[in-house]
Parts: C-alpha cells; structure tokens; sequence
C-alpha cells in the first residue's frame, strides 16, 4: 500500500499546454482508472538513456499490459517503446557495462533464432517441483496455459530480444553480478506434480501453516546457459545483494514465506554464492528494509527494528570492524530508498520530510543527512555509474508520474505519458503544519483546494485518511485508487489529508507516537488540523464528511465514534475491531503485538482501542466497502461495522467486491467504489 507523491517545482507548461478553468472537464472516476502507470526508472550506466515501464489498465479478465519504453536523458528525442511482446514486459535492468539491458516478460518464445533455448539446470536434482512436461497429462497443459515471467536479453548493438531463463514458475525478480557474467534471480517453489495431479481431481485442501513455497535464489551463468540453485536449505529470501567480487550474497532471511515473517521476523545474513551457505550472520532480527553491498566491498546497508518494532531503521554496517552506523538518526524525516553513491564515502537517499518528497546526501561514516535541492521523489530512482545523472519519478498536483533526470542539482522531465490531464479541472496545494493540542507536537499534512478557490468563502471539506498507519501524505498528484483528493478538489471540496503521530515524515520517533495509542493523539492530531481550515474561514464546520482505507479506514470508523461532527464517512477496508484483526489478518501477530503486546495479556487495551466496541455512538451515515477476498483486513472487519450499525438502526451502506484483495485491482471495481464515493458525498455533504 506504500504509495507517496511528490512536488516538482518544474512548469509542464511547454509540455501540456495551457487551458483556461472554464475549458477544463471535472476530473472523474472513470478518468482516474484510465491513467497510465509510470515505473521503475533505469538509467544506463553511462547516464545517456532510461529504461522506464508503463502500465496501461486493462479490463478485468484481460492481462495487464505493461511495456519498456526507452528516453534519451539530455531530452532531445522523444521516448519510444522499446520491450512490448506480449502482456507484461517489466523490471528493466541495465548490465553493469552498458552493453545490453535485461527485464522480465511472460510473452511466448516466437523468435525463429529462439525457439531452442540452451538452458540447463544443475544442482536441483531432488527438486520435485522441476520435471519435464508430459504431453498426456492434463496437468502440463493446465501450467502451459499460465503465463510467467522469465529473464530476457537484448543487446544495445540491435537484434531481437532473446530469452534467457525458461524455468517452471519463472522469475521473481533479478540482478546483475558486477561483472556482467552471471544473473542472480529469485524463484517462488511451486506445485510437484504430484500435488498438480491431486489439485486436478479436487482434492485441493489447503494444509494452513505447512508445505511453504520458499522463494530460493539461483544463479544463471551466460556463458553456460546453466542455471544452479544457490539456497537449497528451507529458508525464504526477502532481498538479495551481489558482492563486487560476486562470491557472496548479502541476504535478508525469514523463516517462512508467511507475510508476517517477511515484515517482522527475518535477519540479515552473507551467503556463498557458491553453495548458499552461510558465511556470517550480521543480525538476527533485521527490518524490511532494502539491503545492499557498498561498491568497495567494505559495508552493507540493511535495516534493523526501531526501539519498539514499528518500523524499520537504516543502517549501515562496516565489515571489517563490525561497526553498525544508524542513518539519519536524529533527522525529523522518513527514508524510503537509498543508493551508494560510487566512491562508497556518501550515499544519496530519497524520502519524506514532513509532507515534501526530498532527496538526501547520507555521510557513510557518520550516518548524518544533508537535504539536497528543492524537490525530490519518494519513490526508487537510480544513479548513473560515474553518479552524475539520476533517474527517477516525480509528479506535481496537476501531473500525474514522469520520468525526470537531475544533472548537477538541475531536473529536466523526459516524459509526458498522460497528456489527456491538461484537459481536467484540477485544484491547487499547499502543505500545511499545526500544533497538536494534546501535546504541542508538530502535525504536517496536505492541503487541496478546489479548482477557482476563492479566499474567504466556506467549503464543504472532507478529512481524508492515510493508510499504515506508518504512511504519510506528500504534496503532489492526489489521484489514485485509493487516494481521492484529487477527485474530491475537482467535484468543488476542500481536502485535508494530514500526517498524525504514527505517520513517516518526522522521524522514528514520530513514527512510533502513536504506540498503544491509535485513536486517540492521532484523532486529535486530525480534529485539530480541521479546526486550524475553520478557524482560516476554508472549511464550512456544517458541511464535513470523512473517509479513508485501511487505517484510514480505522480512523474513519474511530472518527464517527467519537464525534458527530460529521455528515458522511467512508470507512475503507478498515480495521475496526482489533482483537478480531490479530485473530485473522495475514500479517499478524507480529503486526499489532508491536503497538499493542501480546493479545492475552492486553485484551483489554485491545478492546479500548477497537471501534467496534463505541457503536453505539456513531450518528454519521456509513459507507463501508470491502473486498471479499481480502487477507490483510479480512472483509469480517467490515461486517462486524456494518452489521453492528444495521442492528442500532443506524443509516449505512456495505458493498461487497468479490475477487478483491486488499487494494482492488479490477478497474470496474475500483472505478465503481470511486462513483459511490463521490455519490455518498454529494448526497450527504
């Protein structure tokens, strides 16, 4: 769910054009769930060129289609498409030197030079999940009939695309060994053909908490054409690094593939890239962080818990005198990704501060962070090999992600992939900051305001809730799925989206604020950010509705709980009774034990925090919604909202999305839920 934005103080004027307010269209649902997905941008080494993806959405029942475009990064030609055979071409990565660039794709081998791949395995011999198909089983036509990702090649020197990898399940993800003749991947175990004969007879119980699919990490040499597995023990492999000599792998381990596992329980060890033993382990009980290896050789970057287990702590670690450094330790900011910058003294980070995306320069042997520039990305990025050029995503409120490059502290935009957006009435933002009446901290968020705003007029506002609740709001394109500012500003609403405690953007601490404390520093931390829009004369105190998803989804049934205030709520996939959450939800226990201790001992505090349990104070009219097959807030949370409510006689709506996991995926579904937003607004605001 970890998706922030960003502000780019650059002009799209000479890109997009300008139209006048009046000339503009409202933008809509429909309009949202049409927008193009930029990812994933790869500068080449030598900082000429960025590979980047787009994702255009698909009706439910068809594959998603995304393709590799390539851009010029000096700007002087327009982007083309460059990897676009079959459905899903994805996660380009460039070879060390340059030469040729490599991405994943489930499309079929037609390639006349292609059609008889050399690929061999070796050393998963007693792997029964790999047999060769045979064509009188039912079973081998049922796995041929799904496409999966495997390792494609193609050269800068011109050619054809050629497959690399044709391994059953196909691949995770990869990277490239530094000198350019090996490629490490990561594969999902799958189905023997035992079990694949036994699923096709019905017989397909599911054992709960037995018969894992660990994802193992092989190698695949180029010369060879041979792929190996590397860990061979039942062990689940969260990320991976190469060593610059490529004879080690940095690792972050869980035990099981279990998705609380992968979060909350996992270490950080060096494998041998020979035989995926382990060499050295560097911490038991590591962070999700991203792990990586310095290019000297000398450290590795990896992330270690914060005091009480919410979140996850940047750290570097030197080899050789087992030396642990904490990045930013003291910084009021949240990191989301770092990379070494190539001489292994600095590194250059992207994160949140407050509510402004920003890059950071990180001092290797202190630890300490210098903000660098005006503007910055929350999400990956890349440097090129000599780390003068960077590649990355950046949005402003009226531009959904481009790809941009920054050369010498100056950005250039490369990319318009959603051009149809000149065309919508979009608002304006500022961020804004307030003092907490509970304690006096200093409370960040975002503020939207409806297109042709005009100073000292009421309007009628919605209080809009992030997920996490370790997530934050950050100036930029509010118009995703699960982010309605956008809408909602363009349908004539004021917006505020605020960071309470519990949020990133104002360091560890602040992100550990609101422990055992959900619903009540953070409900303040908002009421009072509200109370600031009314006091400036913005938002209309008779004309309030609320909503949110997931967290949000809990502060929003936690709001209409405890005040009346409000006209109208959405309560989104939301956690509303916690004791039940830590029962059922895929990423318990570890989840809520870290903000609430171990269930037996603290039923109680569970249940003062659960809204469920203050039904009987809820007036505001509800609109819940939920997906049927979610696993991370199972739909029974929802139920138990909405039926408690239908009992009191309370006015509430449920609609239920069958297929749906916790953030939907099918674009009428989500262009449907959009619609009953905006309708249960209208009708009640």
């Amino acid at each position: 769910m970890k998706r922030l934005h960003l502000l780019v103080a650059l002009s799209f004027l000479s890109n997009i054009g300008i139209l006048s307010a009046q000339d503009r269209k409202s933008f809509d649902p429909i309009d949202l769930v049409n927008i193009k997905q930029v990812r994933d941008p790869q500068i080449s080494p030598d900082g000429s060129m960025v590979a980047y993806v787009v994702e255009t959405p698909m009706p439910a029942g068809e594959r998603r289609s995304s393709q590799i475009w390539l851009v010029l990064s000096d700007g002087s030609a327009p982007a083309r498409a460059f990897a676009t055979g079959g459905a899903s071409n994805t996660s380009p990565r460039w070879s060390p030197d340059g030469s040729s660039l490599a991405f994943l794709s489930n499309r079929e081998n037609l390639t006349p030079n292609n059609r008889t791949l050399k690929f061999s395995i070796v050393g998963a011999e007693d792997r029964k999940d790999i047999f060769p198909p045979d064509p009188k089983s039912s079973t081998t036509e049922e796995r041929a009939a799904k496409p999966v990702d495997q390792i494609w090649l193609i050269s800068m020197r011109g050619g054809e695309a050629m497959q690399v990898t044709d391994i059953p399940g196909g691949v995770k993800k990869f990277k490239w060994s530094m000198d350019c003749k090996q490629l490490a991947f990561v594969r999902t175990d799958q189905d023997t053909k035992q079990e694949l004969e036994r699923k096709h007879r019905k017989e397909d119980q599911i054992e709960v908490d037995a018969n894992y699919k660990y994802d193992r990490l092989w190698v695949y040499d180029l010369a060879a054409q041979q792929v190996r597995l590397v860990t061979r023990e039942n062990m689940n492999i969260d990320d991976f690094d190469w060593a610059p000599d490529s004879s080690r792998f940095l690792v972050r381990i869980s035990p099981t593939p279990r998705i609380d596992d992968y979060w909350r329980v996992s270490k950080i060890a060096i494998l041998s890239a020979s035989d995926g033993s382990t060499v050295k382990t560097l911490l038991e009980h590591a962070a999700y962080n991203r792990v990586s290896w310095s290019p000297n050789g000398r450290s590795v970057l990896f992330g270690k818990p914060s005091p009480r287990n919410i979140t996850g702590v940047p750290v570097l670690y030197n080899l050789e005198g087992a030396k642990e450094t904490v990045i930013g330790d003291s910084y009021p900011a949240t990191l989301e990704d770092i990379v070494w910058d190539p001489d292994s003294k600095t590194l250059t980070a992207c994160g949140i501060e407050g509510a402004s995306p920003a890059f950071f320069r990180v001092d290797a042997s202190s630890g300490s962070l210098t903000r660098i520039g005006q503007q910055g990305t929350t999400e990956s990025f890349t440097l090129s090999k000599d780390g003068q050029k960077l590649a990355f995503l950046a949005q402003t409120m009226e531009h959904p992600d481009e790809v941009y490059v920054r050369v010498i502290g100056q950005d250039r935009i490369l990319t318009n992939v959603n051009p149809q957006v000149k065309n919508w009435k979009l608002g304006t933002s500022e961020e804004l900051s307030w003092k907490s009446s509970k304690d006096g901290k200093t409370i960040h968020g975002i503020l939207l305001l409806p297109a042709g705003y005009k100073k000292g007029k009421r309007y009628k506002t919605i209080v809009h809730y992030h997920g996490g609740p370790e997530e934050a709001w950050a100036a930029g394109f509010h118009g995703s799925w699960y982010d309605w500012g956008g809408i909602l500003a363009s349908h004539g609403y004021v917006v505020l989206l605020p960071n309470p405690r519990g949020s990133d953007g104002a360091g560890t601490s602040f992100t550990e604020a609101n422990y055992r404390d959900w619903g009540a520093g953070d409900f303040q931390d908002n009421m009072d950010g509200l109370d600031l829009l009314i006091s400036r004369g913005i938002a209309d105190p008779n004309h309030l509705g609320v909503g949110g998803w997931s967290f949000g989804g809990f502060m929003t049934s936690w709001t209409v709980t405890h005040t009346d205030r409000f006209k109208a709520a959405i309560v989104g996939a939301a956690v509303t009774d916690l004791f039940t959450m830590a029962t059922t939800s895929d990423i318990d226990p570890s989840y809520l034990d870290s903000y609430y201790g171990d269930l037996r001992s603290n039923r109680k505090l569970y249940d003062e925090h659960s809204p469920v349990r203050f039904l009987d104070h809820c007036h505001t009219p509800a609109l819940v919604i939920h997906g049927e097959a979610d696993v991370r807030v199972p739909i029974s949370q929802g139920e138990e909202f909405y039926y408690g409510l239908r009992f009191l006689g309370r006015e509430t709506q449920f609609v239920r999305y069958p297929r749906e996991p916790h953030i939907f995926r099918e674009m009428e579904h989500q262009r449907d839920s959009l619609e009953r937003m905006l309708r249960w607004y209208d009708s009640h605001v």
